[in-house]
Order: structure tokens, then C-alpha cells, then sequence
């Protein structure tokens, strides 16, 4: 890479724009071992022709991708994306491609999980930072056994964990749209991914994108999934609240916005309540 511009420098990871091979290009470098995960999870994307932006070199500690803020033919997301319905079945199918070969790929089992961090430890943590909640907490200590039990019952297939706007990319006609930085890829449940992406979005963007979903998956499977979304409803419920929360509360100076709700729903004790009806 030459005439390399930083564009962003944050807890280690690196990203500059300059040129390679005559092309302007990015160029984003991993300070630690963790995030290192992200050129992997690009090569087992690529590997089962799952859409992703143009990688020019994938090494060690380092990748070189496209510039998108140069492509003719993609541009980055926007805010206004998330209310936009052609967008959103883009996002469907992407989302779609990413499950179906997901499920089959052999270093499945070996990817972050982020219900793993979900432990009796950080159980103790959100204890102690949310006292007013921590009944809710003791209550999942104490049917710990059966938690950890159930959080690895339901199928595990790829999903991407980090949705925003600002993660994904949009072909300039709209006709197809696909997430980009992988570093918190891994293992879990389509519907934690449906969650996510469906959060921010306007009531007829989230109607797109499960249409658009669902309309596929009946196409190549002939059913619905009523029977498996329900399980993953019942899980994601608790594990979600409760892993936002420890993702909240770790390393934060200040309490982030994103985990307003699930804070409420701790304190309230609308957590406690999906707590014992999963846990019977």
C-alpha cells in the first residue's frame, strides 16, 4: 500500500485508505490476536460464495479491501436506508445466503458465540451493577445448568451479530445489499440476526425484510420455520436482554443507549418473568 490516510484508529484496529496496485483501496490492520478473527471469517465467507466486498489480499495481521467510497457500483449505507424497503429485501437475501451455507461450514462449532459469554461471572457482574435487578440475575444463576443447556440447543448456523447502518453497503440501483467488517461473525441463532437487523428499522422496512426472508427459505424448503423460530423466541428473549447487558457494562465509561430496553426490561421485572417461563 502507498500514500496510506488514516481513516479511524479505535482499541486497535486500524483503517487507512491509499492506493494498491494503482487502485485507491482500504487497508485495515488488527493489533490483537481476537481481531484477527475478522480475515478469517472473510475467507470462510468467500469459501461458500457468500457476497462480500472485493478483498485484494488477506494476510496475517491485515487485509486490503475495496474503497467503496470509489466503487460506481456500491455505496455505503445511510440512515435513510433503514426505512427503505428495497434495501431492506437486499438485506434479506444477503441475510438468507449467509444462513442456508452457514450451517454447513466445517469451523462452525469453533467461532465466537456470544451468548458463550454469558457465565456465572458476568452473571455476578450485572448483579452488583444493577442491584435493583439482581434478583433477575441470581434467578438465572441459579437454573445455570439449564440455561447453558438450552442456549446450545437450538441449530447454529453463521450470523453476523453487529448490525447498523453504518456496516453495511447498498448497489447503487438498490438491487442487492451486503454487510461488511466481520469481526463479530460467528455462531447463533437466525432469529438473534433478525432481532438485530429488524430493530432500528421502520415497520414497513422490517415487513420487507421477513417477507423477503421467509418468502425464500419457503421457496427452497417448502415450510416455514414457525416450530424453530418459536424455540429461538424463547431463548433470545432472556439471553439476549441479558448478554446486551454485559456488553453494556464491560470496559464502558458510560452507560451506551442501545441498552436502555433491555435495562428497563431487567429492572422492571419483565426480564424475571420470560426468565421463569423459559426455565419452567
Amino acid at each position: 500500500m502507498q500514500d496510506l490516510q488514516l481513516i479511524r484508529s479505535k482499541n486497535g484496529v486500524h483503517v487507512y485508505r491509499g492506493i494498491y496496485e494503482g487502485k485507491t483501496a482500504v487497508f485495515k490492520r488488527f493489533d490483537k490476536e481476537e481481531d484477527r478473527r475478522e480475515i478469517l471469517n472473510y475467507r470462510i465467507l468467500q469459501r461458500h460464495n457468500i457476497p462480500t466486498i472485493k478483498t485484494f489480499c488477506l494476510g496475517a495481521d491485515s487485509l486490503v479491501m475495496e474503497d467503496i467510497s470509489a466503487s460506481a457500483d456500491w455505496r455505503l449505507g445511510i440512515e435513510a436506508d433503514m426505512a427503505d424497503t428495497a434495501v431492506a429485501e437486499g438485506l434479506a437475501r444477503w441475510y438468507f445466503a449467509l444462513h442456508e451455507a452457514g450451517a454447513s461450514v466445517p469451523e462452525l462449532d469453533s467461532l465466537y458465540f456470544e451468548f458463550g459469554k454469558i457465565t456465572m461471572e458476568s452473571l455476578e457482574m450485572l448483579a452488583a451493577k444493577l442491584p435493583e435487578a439482581a434478583e433477575t440475575f441470581r434467578y438465572v444463576q441459579r437454573n445455570y445448568d439449564k440455561f447453558r443447556k438450552l442456549l446450545y440447543t437450538p441449530a447454529f448456523t453463521l450470523t453476523y451479530n453487529d448490525f447498523y447502518w453504518t456496516n453495511f453497503v447498498v448497489r447503487t440501483d438498490k438491487s442487492a445489499a451486503m454487510m461488511f467488517d466481520y469481526n463479530l461473525l460467528g455462531r447463533g441463532y437466525r432469529l438473534s440476526d433478525f432481532r438485530n437487523v429488524c430493530w432500528g428499522m421502520s415497520n414497513e422496512a422490517k415487513e420487507a425484510f421477513m417477507g423477503t426472508y421467509n418468502m425464500l427459505f419457503f421457496e427452497k424448503h417448502g415450510c416455514a420455520r414457525q416450530e424453530a423460530d418459536v424455540m429461538e423466541a424463547r431463548i433470545d428473549d432472556v439471553a439476549g436482554p441479558v448478554f446486551t447487558l454485559i456488553s453494556a457494562f464491560a470496559d464502558r465509561v458510560e452507560f451506551p443507549g442501545w441498552a436502555r430496553e433491555p435495562k428497563n426490561e431487567a429492572v422492571d421485572g419483565r426480564l424475571l418473568v420470560k426468565a421463569k417461563e423459559l426455565f419452567g
